[in-house]
């Protein structure tokens, strides 16, 4: 699996109380970032995924936004991450 040059995260979806609406991006590459989520827990978690080289782009994958991320918004929300090169 090759790393991309950068990675563009999206929140495609949301439900309840979250941070940013659907649309809101930043884009990840290595400790740069542009644009941003709504901070955090879930954007430290999405930069920490960003950076793992791991995730098979593109790739979605659900937060719930509770005491278990560390965030108390109570909704849930859907990012896309996406290699841009």
């Amino acid at each position: 699996m090759r790393a991309a040059a950068a990675v563009l995260v999206t929140v495609v979806h949301a439900e309840g109380s979250v941070p940013r609406e659907p649309g809101a991006w930043m884009a990840v590459q290595g400790g740069r970032l542009f644009g941003t989520i709504g901070g955090g827990r879930l954007e430290h978690e999405a930069i920490a995924l960003a950076n793992s080289g791991q995730l098979a782009l593109p790739h979605e994958q659900r937060f719930a936004l509770g005491p278990s991320l560390g965030q108390c918004c109570g909704g849930v929300a859907w990012l896309r991450f996406e290699a841009i090169d």
